[in-house]
């Protein structure tokens, strides 16, 4: 057994720094070191869903659109629940203007599109980019 050891040295250093790679990559994973949060956008039988983290954080019919407006800037308020992290801020807001509103912003984005439904709840988003919020909005606008 000693001859195969000495024979196949290379071979067995090379395993084990492979199983050293694979069990750091699986820590680092199990502890969601590198993991991106995201946000996201759907479209699917005329229902608007907005995703942080794959949950829904607002849902929506086409019907129940009443308005939607490009603003870029508006006063947050209060906090009532709230996740806020280096990169969005998600989560229910208060403030004079709405009262109790949805909040689903990319911090480094500085436009905003203000969503009324037909019932009077508010959501506050933005997407990816200031062009690409401006084109959102003219596209729930045109939906």
């Amino acid at each position: 057994m000693g001859d195969f050891a000495e024979k196949h040295q290379g071979l067995m250093n090379m395993l084990k720094i492979l199983v050293g790679v694979i069990v750091i990559v699986a820590i680092v994973n199990a502890l969601g070191i590198f993991k991106s949060t995201t946000v996201a956008v759907e479209i699917e039988d005329e229902v608007f869903t907005i995703i942080y983290e794959d949950e829904a954080v607002v849902q929506f019919s086409k019907d129940d659109i009443q308005s939607a407006e490009l603003v870029t800037t508006f006063t947050m308020g209060d906090a009532v629940e709230s996740i806020s992290e280096k990169k969005y801020i998600v989560g229910t807001w208060e403030n004079e203007d709405w009262g109790q509103y949805t909040l689903c912003i990319k911090q480094s984005v500085e436009s905003y599109i203000v969503l009324t439904t037909t019932d009077g709840a508010v959501c506050v988003f933005n997407y990816e980019s200031v062009d690409s919020t401006e084109a959102m909005c003219s596209a729930l606008l045109a939906w």
